[in-house]
């Protein structure tokens, strides 16, 4: 079988990015809501994100330039946010929270979703969400890009502090989140999403 040897020192920043994205899936999403400077929620998906601990989970940000994206401004601000996991009934609206919008403008506004106070933090959480975990900043980092000549991302880590979630989807006695029934997308490359299927597998060992 033919292999392709792809040195990223002679290909451009698309092009490293498209083969990066489009190999490492499916990627999780984290649906952030943070409070804007006026108080307003901002509300905006990102699928640079997981766990790295059992109460720590990172979420990358993107810049667009010197740009940095409203949520990590907030986060950084605020010292707290809380993250939601998408199912597949809540795609599109998710979808249409990801639409860029000025500065303190509420992607609420876009969509048909309800908020609901959280239990630890100041910031609310969609009501919709089958799972939400509210989270506290523990650090922070700017990622430099591919010729560390600029800043290409900035990275949160955030202390998971509680979590509503709709007993639906969990086994109380177990303490197991139901897949099957969360039924939660992921992202693929491009524009493409996921849902997540269980594979039979039986363990040797």
């Amino acid at each position: 079988m033919a292999k392709l040897v792809i040195d990223f020192d002679k290909i451009d920043e698309k092009s490293r990015m498209k083969l990066v994205k489009g190999s490492i899936i499916p990627r999780p999403i984290a649906w952030i809501t943070t409070l804007n400077e006026n108080g307003s929620v901002n509300l905006a998906p990102f699928s640079y994100f997981n766990a790295v601990s059992p109460t720590l989970v990172i979420v990358s940000f993107q810049r667009n330039g010197d740009k940095q994206k409203d949520t990590f401004l907030n986060i950084i601000r605020e010292k707290e946010a809380v993250i939601h996991i998408v199912n597949e009934s809540l795609i599109e609206e998710m979808d249409r929270s990801s639409s860029p919008l000025e500065r303190n403008k509420s992607e609420l506004e876009l969509t048909h979703l309800n908020v609901s106070p959280s239990m630890k933090v100041k910031t609310p959480g969609i009501e919709e969400a089958l799972i939400r975990f509210e989270v506290v900043l523990e650090e922070s980092l700017t990622l430099k890009n591919y010729d560390k000549t600029e800043a290409e991302a900035d990275l949160v880590v955030l202390r998971v502090i509680g979590s509503v979630i709709d007993e639906t989807v969990y086994d109380s006695t177990k303490g197991y989140v139901l897949s099957d029934v969360l039924q939660s997308v992921a992202r693929l490359g491009g524009t493409e999403y996921a849902t997540i299927k269980k594979i039979p597998f039986k363990r040797e060992f």
